[in-house]
């Protein structure tokens, strides 16, 4: 992001003359970087907009991550070698680089969504706080706002979690280079240097150490324990760069491996964008690890300057990416958000997703050009004329944001906080249910053999799966069905089905009658219609098969989901369908803050319409 490597700029200048440069340079640019950088942002925008194709675009948070460590170290080492280090103008510095954009970007989309999607904002004031005050991360923790299905938080700033942990490294960074300048002042920068990756080796055993299998992924994949290491890494990396020269003779000999090694990780890294799906086990167990590992690789060859990969990132167009990617990051989820929420996407696919691309880098470069201005950025040494015709243009082009601006501050004004009291509630009703679920495995009485073989539906011993829309309703469920079981969870999708039925008939459990919960939070068709399949083949053709159709309004497979369920139906003639979909459209007023999981009263709805559902077949 610019932010992160505009820092360089400043630093570039200071390098004292005669030292050994370690990375290869331009002008005040360090060459290479924007390559990097245009790397992570085309997988981060592939993955926001293509989440069933790049379903591992998330990669490039990683290798940001890196990017952001390695440069504040790297800079904050020069600067310090040049006049010594500043912690008022460091702050300051962060200050320019992260809010004037972040900032604009707020307001212009709370101030959109206020004509086009007012729904969205009517509580969006906690979470902007959240983020202007670095800790969104840890609040969507708290919403259980899962990354990778988006469901239980919706919002257009739900990929700011990313700068959330930015901002705490950013404030605890003084404090870690006052210990690495400590240790260098006693045993030498090699010591300081290895102090980091000790850190950083330390702190990447977080992740895999705290992982559990069948666990929501969301502190995981959130937390800024769990995922500081790649910034300490980049640290540590940045910091042996600032005191060290190659030698390019000596390094010739290894050029033609090491070119071949470089491709190689390109080629992983583009791998990985499309195959590594961020809810596979593997992900937190090493493989977001070894792609760290693999990111601090390539970081090291760029910035070689014995090798030709500098020069080869370096090239205007990806240049060019990069010096925007900051705003590119900032805009892109707005934009795709509102496409989908108003479902523009379908009108014209391939059409209004070009559209969606050509719209997050014009607002990318049109707040910088207003950020520079902002900021003083904007001058003509000697030439007072033409700085004032460029601010004025720059502002007249602005012209038609302003009004959006001004209704993005009422919007902020006017908000409220229901939506996380909402939230809140939602939460304590799922704890009380797990609870309760959790009861029931000790107090399940197996289904006898008869009521498995008999060729109708029961309600009695019914075996439910589900998501958390199945979570919340689980005790109106026992209600209904009193000698049901039911094994549901926050954040699952279809892919665990298999997984569940397996296990609920190793209990003796899975009578002959299964109701079915799950699309919620992806698709059941496309990639993921091998897993709905195997699930459904398992039951087999003479089990009774109940399947509840989705409301997600703001995802992009609740209608594909439910007219693949409908396929199904015909298909398998022993699954039918509850139309919660159907029968929520009809009451809104069943459902909660988030449009997704019902209230007290849509609990009581839900569980009568699954009973009533099952008796109709009887």
């Amino acid at each position: 992001m610019e932010n992160h490597l505009a820092a360089a700029k400043d630093a570039a200048l200071d390098i004292e003359k005669g030292q050994p440069l370690p990375l290869k340079s331009r002008g005040s640019r360090i060459a290479g970087l924007d390559g990097l950088r245009m790397l992570a942002i085309t997988g981060v925008t592939l993955f926001h907009m293509f989440p069933q194709v790049f379903k591992g675009g998330w990669l490039g948070v990683s290798l940001f991550f890196v990017i952001t460590g390695y440069l504040l170290a790297y800079t904050g080492e020069k600067e310090r070698a040049s006049h010594g280090f500043s912690l008022l103008s460091y702050l300051w510095k962060r200050i320019k680089r992260i809010y004037p954009s972040l900032i604009i970007m707020i307001l212009m989309t709370v101030g959109i969504y206020s004509f086009f999607a007012p729904d969205i904002i009517t509580a969006i004031r906690p979470e902007v706080l959240s983020v202007l005050l670095g800790v969104n991360n840890w609040w969507q923790i708290e919403q259980n706002a899962d990354y990778f299905t988006r469901i239980a938080s919706q919002s257009p700033f739900t990929h700011l979690w990313f700068l959330g942990i930015e901002i705490q490294y950013y404030l605890i960074w003084p404090l870690l280079y006052g210990f690495y300048i400590l240790i260098e002042k006693i045993s030498g920068p090699k010591a300081g240097t290895a102090f980091f990756f000790l850190v950083g080796l330390g702190a990447m055993t977080v992740m895999p150490y705290d992982f559990k299998e069948g666990m929501d992924m969301t502190r995981l994949y959130y937390g800024t324990d769990t995922r500081m290491y790649a910034l300490l890494l980049g640290a540590a990396l940045g910091l042996s760069h600032a005191h060290r020269a190659y030698d390019g003779e000596s390094r010739n000999r290894k050029k033609t491996v090491i070119s071949f090694l470089y491709m190689a990780g390109i080629v992983l890294t583009a791998a990985g964008y499309f195959f590594l799906d961020g809810r596979l086990p593997a992900v937190y167990e090493w493989a977001m690890a070894a792609y760290t590992i693999l990111f601090l690789l390539l970081l090291v060859w760029t910035a070689d300057t014995s090798l030709p990969f500098g020069n080869w990132m370096d090239n205007p167009l990806f240049c060019w990416i990069g010096k925007y990617s900051y705003g590119i990051f900032l805009w892109q989820y707005p934009v795709i958000f509102l496409f989908r929420y108003m479902k523009w996407e379908g009108i014209m696919p391939y059409v209004m997703e070009t559209a969606e691309i050509f719209l997050i880098v014009l607002l990318a470069v049109w707040s910088s050009l207003v950020e520079n201005l902002l900021t003083g950025h904007i001058h003509f040494i000697g030439h007072p004329r033409k700085t004032f015709l460029k601010a004025l243009a720059i502002l007249l082009i602005s012209l038609p944001a302003f009004p959006f601006m001004v209704y993005g501050c009422r919007g902020l004004w006017n908000s409220s906080t229901e939506r996380v009291s909402d939230m809140g509630e939602m939460k304590e009703r799922f704890a009380e249910n797990e609870k309760m679920l959790e009861n029931q495995q000790v107090e399940a009485i197996p289904v006898p053999e008869e009521t498995k073989a008999k060729s109708h539906p029961t309600l009695d011993h019914v075996a439910c799966i589900g998501d958390s829309v199945m979570l919340g309703s689980a005790m109106d469920i026992h209600d209904v069905l009193p000698d049901c079981y039911i094994d549901a969870k926050v954040s699952r999708y279809v892919g665990a089905g298999l997984g569940i039925a397996r296990q609920i008939e190793n209990m003796g459990l899975l009578g002959n009658t299964v109701v079915i919960a799950l699309g919620t939070n992806g698709p059941l068709d496309g990639q993921y219609e091998g897993e709905t399949r195997a699930l459904l083949d398992y039951l087999g053709p003479e089990r009774h098969i109940f399947w509840v159709t989705v409301h997600c309004p703001a995802t992009g497979w609740q209608d594909s989901n439910n007219a693949y369920l409908r396929k199904i139906t015909q298909e398998y003639p022993n699954v039918t369908l509850v139309d919660w979909q159907e029968a929520v459209t009809r009451h809104p007023e069943w459902l909660g803050g988030d449009n997704i999981h019902p209230n007290n009263e849509g609990t009581r709805a839900y569980a009568a319409l699954i009973h009533d559902a099952i008796a109709a077949k009887m």
